[in-house]
């Protein structure tokens, strides 16, 4: 019972017939992952992919100039590594447990006879893909206008996740400026810099326990307009 939970919460398996989510109840694999533990390691064949129904994950991507970028974190629900499952490639990013993980792991073989057998899941699998599409086009813009507001979209981001997860205190987002530099791939005094910016314009609060945020919708208005390149 409780695997079937598990699969009607997951992105894939919403609002779709019974007969779909016993089907992939049957061919998935129950793992658990502790902290630093990796899911998924860049360059790895992709034969699987996972359903996350505990905890949150962090994608990194190493660069050419084996310069890691943290590309965000996800919170369960959640789905990882199907684009290599359908493309038949290598895996494109490292995903990593931030806190104990639990997935449901479901193999190549039985994915693709679920979606020739169940439409419903393909058209989920769809939407899913086009989410990120979206998500990922909203990033380019930011990072192309400047430190700034490349700062602004992560936080607003990782708040509205951290919030539709039900996390407590969404607001309140554990992020040092290691992680900062991680992920806007800028140096420490960049960050600080831009942090500080963000502190005396009220829109943030910085204290030993991360990035808390104070004024959301004026954090997504900040564009290049606003805000000076870094």
């Amino acid at each position: 019972m409780a695997r079937l939970d598990d699969l009607l919460s997951s992105p894939l398996f919403m609002n779709v017939p019974e007969d779909a989510v016993r089907e992939a109840a049957r061919a998935v694999t129950e793992r658990t992952f502790p902290p630093g533990q990796a899911l998924i390691e860049q360059d790895a064949a992709g034969e699987a992919l996972h359903l996350i129904t505990q905890g949150v994950v962090r994608v990194s991507r190493v660069s050419l100039g084996t310069r890691e970028r943290v590309l965000g974190d996800l919170y369960a629900p959640a789905v990882v590594g199907e684009t290599a499952v359908l493309s038949r490639q290598e895996r494109s990013a490292t995903v990593r447990a931030v806190t104990e993980v639990r997935t449901l792991m479901l193999h190549r073989e039985h994915f693709e006879v679920i979606l020739r057998r169940h439409p419903g899941v393909l058209w989920n699998l769809a939407a899913l893909l086009a989410e990120r599409v979206t998500a990922l086009n909203d990033e380019l813009i930011a990072f192309g206008q400047n430190t700034e507001a490349a700062l602004a979209h992560i936080l607003a981001h990782l708040y509205r996740q951290r919030l539709r997860a039900g996390v407590p205190g969404p607001a309140e987002l554990p992020l040092t400026t290691a992680d900062l530099m991680g992920r806007l791939s800028a140096s420490r005094e960049t960050v600080a810099r831009v942090v500080r910016r963000l502190e005396e314009r009220g829109l943030v609060r910085v204290t030993p326990q991360g990035v808390t945020l104070l004024d959301l919708a004026a954090l997504e208005a900040v564009s290049v307009e606003e805000a000076d390149p870094v």
